[in-house]
């Protein structure tokens, strides 16, 4: 007894745990948009669903857009905020997501009585059920008037009127086996949309591909009934009463009063009102292939994301917080601040590695220009190699200010010297000369 306590115990911390580790629609916009940077700019974010489930796995799917279009799908693992990094993962998780997205978009946008799963159209066709047995029961009247008035002409038109009776049982299961189906289909909708799972994606397609299937079927048994009843009632409408007996008068008046024109009536199956939801459903059918169609792009929106990811390594690597340089130092949060005070002008010439000061600038130059350029694996790279620059250019330090002024001394001592001597070889060569060149000139004879 106390084990399976204790075991309750456990798995209902353990569900706590996981619960506590759930990331919520805010946090996830953060991680995508903050903590990284997959945005590209002018985009905005929101969450599609907080929850979509790939192999039992859940994740919070945030999409990036421009506008009202989305321009990526980004999964998160729920138990730690990461992003998916399995090709197939992501290409599941992405077709899941554009499905929904679609669907309920879709469905938020057509009332529930045009929507194809719905209660409305399960109520429908299970009324055709009822009509066209209906219609199949004053088909089989029509066929018995006929073969009791017994004319070579109206067994003819007998043997249609039981192909109209056929047609009409068909339809009639046809109605009851649709109506099934919506109705089948509609749970699972209902389930998908309420909690989107990889592995019912599939299903969930092929529920609506059997549903148009069953419907383009019906549309046209539909056709040849209605076609079949317009050639019969107009071949009863031309019979002949003068060749008649007067019993077989009695049987035709009664034919006419049973005709199964009566199809047309409220009371029965109104051929209008079918034509409007198969040509409503027509419509339906094109809205929802087209989404269905769109989830197979799901390629190209996870090539778009791994190039963003990419992007995101590049851009950590230049702006994001860096670790390891604030542990050499605290103002350099990241590398871009580094660089900014190690190449700044009052500190360029202070560093004892001028050859990483020269790579530095260098590499910090190319890792932008890259980066600017859409090249972020290249850009990373320089990126990684500034951060080495940094990193060595920290190690060796700077020059000290007693050296510096020592040099500075150095220079200007020399300078003195040089000037000095420019200073003596031009008073010799040009004052001391004017000086004595009239002396000699006085001693000659």
């Amino acid at each position: 007894m106390q084990k399976k306590f204790l075991v309750l115990l456990l798995l209902l911390i353990l569900s706590i745990c996981s619960t506590a580790l759930a990331i919520s629609p805010d946090e996830a916009i953060t991680i995508v948009s903050v903590k990284n940077n997959f945005l590209m700019p002018n985009e905005t974010t929101s969450v599609i669903k907080e929850m979509i489930k790939y192999q039992g796995k859940e994740y919070v799917v945030v999409a990036t857009k421009s506008g009202t279009s989305i321009t990526a799908y980004i999964p998160l693992k729920n138990s730690d905020g990461n992003i998916a990094s399995l090709d197939l993962e992501i290409r599941e998780i992405i077709k899941t997501s554009i499905i929904y997205t679609e669907i309920t978009q879709l469905k938020d946008t057509t009332t529930p009585a045009s929507w194809p799963l719905s209660y409305s159209t399960k109520n429908f066709f299970y009324d055709l059920s009822t009509d066209f047995t209906g219609l199949m029961n004053d088909a089989i009247s029509v066929q018995t008037i006929l073969n009791a008035i017994g004319t070579s002409e109206a067994k003819t038109l007998a043997s249609k009127a039981d192909a109209v009776q056929a047609k009409a049982e068909l339809l009639s299961k046809q109605s009851k086996e649709v109506s099934t189906q919506v109705e089948e289909g509609m749970k699972l909708e209902n389930s998908y949309l309420a909690a989107p799972d990889t592995n019912l994606s599939i299903k969930y397609e092929t529920a609506y591909k059997n549903y148009f299937s069953s419907i383009s079927q019906y549309k046209l048994d539909f056709v040849e009934l209605t076609n079949e009843i317009s050639q019969l009632n107009s071949e009863i409408s031309i019979l002949d009463p003068s060749k008649l007996t007067v019993e077989q008068q009695r049987s035709y008046q009664i034919l006419l009063t049973k005709a199964p024109l009566a199809i047309s009536k409220a009371s029965r199956t109104n051929p209008a009102k079918i034509d409007s939801f198969l040509g409503t459903n027509d419509q339906m059918r094109t809205l929802i292939e087209k989404v269905f169609a769109n989830s197979k792009s799901s390629d190209g929106y996870a090539t778009t994301l791994a190039t963003r990811k990419t992007r995101n390594e590049a851009w950590k690597a230049m702006y994001g917080t860096n670790d390891t340089l604030i542990k050499l130092n605290k103002s350099f949060e990241t590398l871009e601040k580094a660089a900014t005070a190690i190449l700044s002008e009052e500190n360029v010439t202070t560093w004892a590695a001028k050859d990483s000061v020269d790579a530095l600038t260098a590499n910090w130059s190319a890792a932008k220009i890259r980066y600017n350029n859409s090249e972020y694996e290249k850009a990373k790279s320089y990126a990684l190699n500034a951060q080495k620059n940094v990193q060595q250019i920290i190690q060796e330090g700077q020059t000290s200010t007693t050296d510096t002024t020592s040099q500075d001394l150095l220079i200007k001592i020399i300078a003195g010297l040089v000037i000095l001597v420019i200073a003596v070889f031009v008073f010799e060569k040009f004052i001391m000369k004017k000086k004595t060149t009239p002396e000699e000139d006085y001693e000659k004879p």
